[in-house]
């Protein structure tokens, strides 16, 4: 979900080939860019692009929904949370990659945050603003806004499963 081009998705179909994957993004022009790379790689027969809102994607029982940089520039990140809750299977997982931040404004007083505070001043903010409910995350939101955001959309497991200096990638089940 958030798929954006694509590339993330080709390169999950590419890695486990017995899987199928579906990429949704509510960006049309994204859509046909990531259409394009699916045949430019041969994936046609497993990997498929649609467009769709995050809260408004298509099916249920997914094994995996997984969100790679797009969380925080929702405009209702707590109704794409309660969407993926019902449309994975009782047992499925959510992945979510966001950038590296610290819950409080001192513990993001380094390089990278810096970085990341200038992109979601002028990007992340304005994107989550100019959607329904603008919650405004932002790319700094910090483990525990997270967490609530997973926590009010129906997901009772959630963990950080890893991180770099420049994500946290997170686990989210029912």
């Amino acid at each position: 979900v958030g798929c954006g081009h694509g590339i993330s998705t080709v390169l999950m179909a590419q890695a486990f080939p017995n899987a199928q994957f579906i990429g949704f993004d509510f960006h049309p022009g994204s859509v046909e860019a990531a259409r394009g790379h699916t045949q430019e790689h041969g994936l046609g027969d497993r990997l498929r692009f649609e467009v769709a809102a995050a809260k408004e994607y298509p099916g249920q029982d997914y094994d995996l929904v997984t969100f790679f940089d797009c969380l925080h520039d929702m405009g209702d990140p707590v109704g794409a949370a309660r969407h993926v809750r019902q449309s994975l299977k009782p047992d499925g997982t959510w992945m979510i990659v966001e950038p590296m931040a610290g819950d409080r404004l001192e513990d993001n007083l380094n390089p990278v945050s810096r970085l990341f505070y200038s992109a979601s001043t002028m990007i992340c903010v304005p994107t989550s603003l100019a959607q329904e409910v603008g919650a405004a995350l932002g790319a700094q939101a910090g483990e525990r806004r997270l967490r609530e955001v997973l926590t009010e959309g129906g997901f009772s497991r959630i963990r950080r499963a890893a991180e770099t200096p420049f994500n946290m990638i997170m686990e989210a089940r029912p």
